[in-house]
Order: C-alpha cells, then structure tokens, then sequence
C-alpha cells in the first residue's frame, strides 16, 4: 500500500500505517439484509448479532454468513466448520491460513508468561449445541463463544487450594478465556488488559500470582 505524496523511508511507512488504520475504521456497507429473508452477512446492525444460533448454540459475529427468515424471526449459521450447514473449506485453504495465523502470533507474541492456546474441537469451552449457554463458555471481553482452532489465553488466575495442597500451581482456577487471534480480528486480550496483566481474576476474585 502506497500515500500519494509521501517520501520513501520510516514517515512513509508511518503515514501507510495509519492509511491503513483510517480504512478499518471506516465505516462499512451494511450487508446485514435487516428487513429481507435469505442469505446474509452479519454486521454489527443486524438484529442477530451476538444472539445465539438455534442450531449450533454459537454467538452470531460480524461478517458471519447466516440464513435468515423473517417471518419465524430465526437465523441460522452458514459458517463452515460449525455444523450447520455447508461443506467444510478446501483443505488446502485452511492450513494456509492457519500457517499465517501461526505466523502472526510468532510475529506478534504475547507477554511473558503467558501461553496462546489453541482450542480443539473437543474443549469444554466450546458450545455443544443450542441448549448450551453456559457463561464458561464465552470470551470475558468480547462475550462471544469460541470456536475450534481459535487461540485464546486462559485467565491465569491461581487457586488457593491447590498451593495449600500441593505447594505448587498445576492449572488455573477459573478456566475462564479472552480471544488472542488477531487474524480474526480477535485481538480482545489487549483490549481487555492492555498492560498484559490480571491482578484479580474477574470470576474467583483470587489475586493472581506473579501479576
């Protein structure tokens, strides 16, 4: 990406930067299809959004391809990999994208101490149908639920118990996760802790080790 009238070297780059910050945060065509039925694309107006989908039980999000009846006032995910409809993405395509995910994070790592993980499609954190609405299962900042292959970091609050019994920590006492995927634009860890500490875990209100 190039600026009209900007000199090669380090202001260059700067004024490419927020060039490219300006475009993000314009405003975009509402897809959302609000008063129609059919296909559509989630946006932060469409009256969906952030609701649950009757089918999968996960939150609909921005730029999610959902079935929408009006007239019922339901909507259904069109999203590839969450079991409602649709064949899965080309093999291919997913592992090049998740190599640049990889990518970014190695890029981009976050602060010491702190481990990204992976969810599997088999983590307690991920919605197991419509009927699954636990709070456990959503992010603390974004309030959406998670997805396989999504990478997120797991409140690392300590459980009192577990130093008294053992004298060492062995895992987290909440469980509770914040997304950390920016290729998703997913990047509500910073958002949530900027400085990249948790002094007291918002669920235990147990003060955490080492913040």
């Amino acid at each position: 990406m190039r600026v009209e009238g900007v000199g090669a070297g380090p202001s260059d780059a700067a004024a490419e930067l927020g060039y490219g910050i300006a475009l993000g945060l314009a405003p975009q065509p509402d897809t959302g299809l609000a008063g129609a039925d059919g296909v559509a694309v989630t946006s932060l107006s469409s009256w969906w959004n952030h609701l649950r989908c009757r089918r999968c039980g996960h939150t609909f999000r921005r730029r999610d391809r959902v079935q929408v009846n009006q007239r019922d006032r339901t909507v259904v995910h069109l999203e590839p990999g969450l079991g409602c409809a649709g064949p899965a993405d080309a093999a291919g395509e997913q592992e090049e994208i998740s190599q640049f995910r990889l990518g970014l994070l190695e890029a981009w790592p976050s602060e010491p101490g702190l481990r990204v993980r992976q969810l599997a499609a088999s983590d307690w954190r991920i919605p197991r149908g419509p009927d699954d609405s636990r709070d456990s299962n959503v992010c603390l900042h974004c309030g959406h639920t998670f997805r396989a292959g999504e990478h997120v970091i797991v409140c690392p609050c300590r459980s009192v118990l577990q130093i008294a019994r053992s004298g060492r920590v062995t895992e987290p006492a909440c469980g509770r996760a914040v997304h950390r995927d920016p290729t998703l634009g997913l990047s509500c860890w910073e958002s949530w802790r900027p400085d990249g500490t948790v002094p007291v875990c918002p669920v235990t209100q147990v003060s955490v080790s080492g913040a």
